[in-house]
């Protein structure tokens, strides 16, 4: 609640001009998520970190199908085995499942902290392009959607900062 009120507070005494009308503002919004979403720059890194993950779920599934056909042959080799032969070559393949599941588990791990880096990369390369829009035009604050609850829609800079965005940042389509 405090947040709030700060940054009500905020914005009522840096807004030297209304918002309303055909006064210009000084506090414009943008639209973070939508930026990643549709810019080309946002879409390439979309489309390699899915195709990463669908790599990884693709591994993930053979090695299902793996460990699946490993543990019917196993419950075949039951009836044949004495106990301790079964126990001893059960407990081997309990082992590998886990030693594979870690495995995964920290391929995951890397995958998303990539992917969190690809998109904090995206965002400190598109700041100062969001910089220059908003001093083009006058701003003094630039507010993520996402922390206001109410705006004009006059102040909103998303499409054109998508459209910045893609004229500047060609290199990552």
């Amino acid at each position: 609640m405090y947040r709030f009120k700060l940054i009500f507070f905020f914005i009522f005494f840096t807004s030297v001009h209304p918002l309303h009308g055909m006064e210009q503002s000084v506090i414009f919004t943008v639209d973070m998520n939508k930026l990643l979403k549709f810019s080309n720059f946002g879409i390439s890194i979309a489309k390699r970190n899915n195709l990463a993950r669908q790599n990884l779920q693709n591994e993930n599934d053979a090695l299902e199908a793996e460990l699946l056909l490993e543990e019917k042959a196993l419950s075949e080799l039951r009836n044949t085995l004495n106990t301790d032969e079964f126990r001893t070559k059960a407990i081997e393949f309990d082992l590998k499942v886990s030693a594979i599941r870690v495995e995964q588990a920290t391929k995951e791990e890397i995958l998303v902290s990539k992917i969190r880096k690809e998109e904090a990369e995206f965002y400190t390369q598109v700041y100062p392009l969001l910089y220059e829009l908003v001093s083009d035009r006058g701003g003094l604050v630039l507010i993520d959607q996402r922390n206001v609850i109410l705006w004009d829609s006059s102040v909103d800079i998303t499409d054109d900062a998508i459209l910045l965005i893609n004229q500047v940042i060609k290199k990552s389509e």
